[in-house]
């Protein structure tokens, strides 16, 4: 198939991790004989703003009209040329008029548009999802948020590239646990769990607190602008942003509820500065994704952490989310210690293939038995290895994202 594509949120690497998504599908694609037309309008000056929902600025307004615009003439082109067979994207509301997908079904092609922040961030793709011919979602319990706004949602979780997260051979083992992600959501909270029961740990990533790392505002270190297209925006940690997350809060909750969830993003933050000085000393700070392999064979047990919060900031549940971790780890041939969730057993077997948990005397106590029982953590990362090369590669999801939107026969 001819597929053209626009998954990247800028066309420099080093914002929004602009070659994440290519980087995990190109490989793929290929490999099944697709030729790929990627989309060479940046989606830059839009993902600035992707964080907002709806209700945009004139000039944000503008800004997505004259993105849309580029991008349904490069479409129109490349269809020309040869025709296109599909349209992949990644889109947020922000990125793309949602009345763009119409332009591209009079051009006779259809669209599938990516989405991995399903339940939790769901608000941000709404009007997309709504207008694309398909929304290809990977958090299975999204359906139905999907179907409320009359999306056709195809259910395709995530994966890894084997070429990418690969073994190392005859590289020895550290006999200690290791975590590669930033701080979020309640991970310190595991992490001092662990650290608490004196296990041997290491941890990659952002906002750990290792020596020399800058501080990051989420957006792969990139200061963002606090005036952007006629939107006012706070900087992060001050005194008006907390204001406005105060003010969000009621006007989402009601006074009282507003409040309440206020007391708790204190109380949450309050309790994230009383731990951090905890994790200083076994922090490493970011590794480009290019190393995580050898980060992965390195140490007896990964550690996987996979709580988000309900919509996406501090003050509500926390919901247990599969993630690229579930596939890349494995696929490295790692010992996984993960959390238990239903959805997760539908792509392994936990205790075989994975090692799962549902609390935190569970995490530390399997912690402490894998790292005393090498042989049987060496049987759960072979085990585990088999299953993902076997099932949870990239090549394997695009043959059944394709086959389910009829793209395949």
């Amino acid at each position: 198939m001819n597929i053209f594509t626009a998954v990247r949120h800028s066309n420099d690497p080093a914002y929004y991790y602009g070659g994440l998504w290519s980087g995990n599908f190109y490989p793929a694609l290929r490999e099944l004989g697709h030729q790929i037309v990627e989309s060479q309008v940046d989606l830059l000056p839009t993902t600035r703003f992707m964080h907002i929902k709806g209700d945009f600025t004139p000039q944000e307004l503008d800004v997505r009209a004259q993105t849309t615009e580029k991008i349904v003439a490069e479409v129109a082109r490349a269809h020309k040329r040869k025709p296109v067979d599909v349209f992949l994207s990644y889109f947020y509301n922000a990125h793309f008029d949602p009345s763009g997908f119409d332009e591209l079904r009079r051009l006779g092609v259809p669209s599938i548009n990516f989405y991995c922040n399903s339940i939790y961030q769901f608000d941000y793709v709404a009007a997309i999802a709504a207008k694309a011919d398909f929304s290809w979602h990977a958090e299975k319990n999204a359906r139905q948020l999907y179907l409320d706004v009359k999306a056709k949602p195809v259910w395709v979780q995530m994966a890894a590239d084997p070429k990418v997260y690969r073994p190392v051979k005859d590289v020895p083992r550290s006999a200690a646990c290791c975590f590669v992600g930033q701080r979020y959501a309640d991970r310190d909270r595991w992490m001092a769990a662990l650290l608490k029961a004196d296990l041997p740990l290491a941890i990659y990533g952002p906002g750990w607190g290792a020596a020399g790392e800058a501080v990051r505002d989420g957006k792969n270190g990139h200061a963002e602008p606090t005036e952007y297209l006629g939107r006012q925006t706070p900087p992060p940690a001050s005194l008006r942003s907390y204001m406005n997350l105060v003010a969000d809060s009621i006007r989402d909750m009601g006074l009282a509820g507003g409040i309440s969830r206020s007391l708790r993003q204190f109380r949450y933050r309050q309790e994230s500065r009383r731990l951090a000085p905890l994790f200083v000393s076994f922090a490493k700070g970011p590794i480009p994704f290019q190393r995580i392999f050898e980060v992965f064979s390195s140490y007896e047990v990964i550690l996987n952490f996979s709580n988000v919060w309900g919509d996406g900031r501090p003050g509500v549940k926390l919901i247990p989310h599969v993630r690229l971790r579930d596939f890349e780890a494995p696929m490295c041939r790692s010992c996984y210690l993960t959390g238990y969730t239903d959805e997760i057993a539908e792509f392994y077997q936990p205790e075989r293939e994975i090692i799962t948990y549902g609390s935190e005397p569970e995490l530390v106590d399997k912690t402490k038995y894998y790292l005393s029982h090498p042989s049987q953590a060496e049987q759960i990362r072979e085990a585990g290895y088999q299953r993902a090369i076997r099932d949870h590669t990239w090549v394997h999801r695009f043959t059944k994202l394709f086959s389910a939107v009829g793209l395949y026969s």
